[in-house]
């Protein structure tokens, strides 16, 4: 008899204090070690990503005016990010709703972005308001967010199962938002992105548990799936998610600077009730178990595989030796650094390290220590195999680790009881 426990079981343990949950990295180093677990251990598996999600937006509603001095707002801007007011015209009553994305540069400010702006109103920090109405009067104004009646962070393309690898097969560098530095060509280097089985597609692949209505976690806030992301299918599935900004976590957000522009770093947690045998046999065991594809950065078009195996094995943080740390007259480090988290005085800021390796790339004095491991790819077209530096990782597996830690806690502690998804998710039918 095929074996199964209902969600209202696993509750009303989690009520009791008596329930038995797994981060997958925990799931991952138990098994590793040599530790039998089968489906009558596990209640619950948290899963975790964190990674640069470009398609995510603020939607804010604010007052900037008493009601009748204006009819309403065509223009603002944040921190000389422009937004875009709307769709609500909110008439004659000095409040603006508006949505700004993620990628959106300033205009005002040198390599800032929506993931930056984003970040700094969790952090609390005061930000620039300019904003213009139909009849020309302009209204500038220092908020804070908690002077938004309204912030939430949508994301449109959350969480994709697996990501990719990409070269540069071509003579020339070229400038991407798969690099921080221009990617060196003839398959000289290479960058991927993914958490690998930490992530919550990759153990749950055909949305039994995913579906419209779960609670998950946003950069450490409770959030909700709202659908399907876009381009979501049976290759490449994701989420769409809504979330609000107050209490999310700024250690799980943020901006990525590429070489070809702002990218935006968000975080999702989703917890995996193992409700039978078939749930528990999907969820990763092993980092080898999910493919990696590597594509030509250049077209997009796949010229290898390997694994996320091959490039994730209890590598996760990037060390730091100040006694190696030479005052250089321009430090490479502090200028190439993608989340601005090293200064050459303090060190790493671990709330904003990223893990990356692009320190341990550009430093000329061995000051940073991390595997960023080289791969073996059979590339199409060869016959032997070529070894390729890994030279950037797009994904945080420790912040993933640490998102999945503080789920399962927030589990623990009652904090958090998991939903029964509303309705699935559904996959559309062209793969693109």
């Amino acid at each position: 008899m095929a074996k199964k426990r209902t969600l209202k079981e696993i509750n009303s343990k989690i009520e009791k204090g008596i329930v038995r949950i797994f981060t997958v990295q925990e799931l991952i180093d138990k098994l590793e070690k040599g530790e039998k677990i089968n489906f009558e251990d596990v209640d619950v598996i948290t899963t975790a990503t964190k990674a640069l999600m470009s398609g995510i937006a603020g939607i804010f509603s604010f007052r900037l005016s008493p009601p009748k001095k204006v009819r309403k707002f065509v223009e603002v801007s944040i921190n000389g990010i422009q937004g875009f007011p709307g769709p609500c015209p909110n008439e004659f009553l000095g409040i603006i709703d508006l949505i700004l994305y993620g990628t959106a540069k300033s205009e005002t400010r040198e390599d800032y972005s929506g993931g930056m702006l984003f970040r700094d109103l969790v952090e609390g920090k005061e930000v620039n308001v300019k904003a213009k109405s139909v009849e020309g009067i302009q209204i500038e104004k220092t908020l804070t967010l908690k002077d938004f009646q309204f912030a939430r962070l949508m994301g449109t393309r959350q969480a994709i199962r697996n990501y990719f690898a990409m070269v540069n097969p071509t003579e020339k560098d070229v400038e991407t938002i798969f690099s921080v530095l221009a990617l060196k060509g003839n398959f000289s280097q290479l960058t991927f992105s993914g958490c690998g089985a930490m992530n919550p597609f990759q153990n749950d692949p055909n949305a039994e548990i995913l579906g419209i209505g779960t609670k998950i976690l946003v950069n450490g806030q409770i959030g909700y799936i709202m659908g399907p992301g876009t381009r979501n299918d049976r290759l490449k599935p994701n989420l769409q998610t809504i979330s609000d900004m107050n209490g999310m976590d700024p250690e799980f957000m943020g901006s990525f600077k590429t070489s070809y522009g702002p990218e935006s770093i968000c975080s999702i947690a989703v917890p995996i009730p193992i409700l039978n045998e078939g749930i528990w046999n999907n969820i990763v065991k092993s980092d080898h178990e999910v493919p990696l594809t590597v594509l030509n950065v250049v077209g997009r078009f796949k010229v290898g595989e390997i694994t996320y195996g091959d490039v994730w094995h209890k590598n996760f943080v990037v060390k730091f030796y100040p006694d190696k740390c030479v005052d250089c007259d321009d430090c490479p480090v502090d200028g190439k650094c993608p989340t601005r988290a090293f200064d050459l005085k303090k060190g790493i800021d671990r709330s904003r390290c990223f893990n990356c390796g692009t320190c341990y790339y550009v430093c000329p004095e061995d000051a940073f220590d991390i595997d960023l491991k080289s791969v073996k790819v059979k590339l199409k077209g060869m016959t032997n195999e070529k070894t390729i530096p890994v030279v950037l990782r797009q994904s945080d597996r420790n912040g993933a680790i640490k998102l999945a830690e503080r789920l399962k806690k927030m589990i623990l502690q009652g904090e958090f009881k998991l939903k029964e998804a509303m309705d699935p998710l559904e996959f559309y039918p062209k793969v693109f």
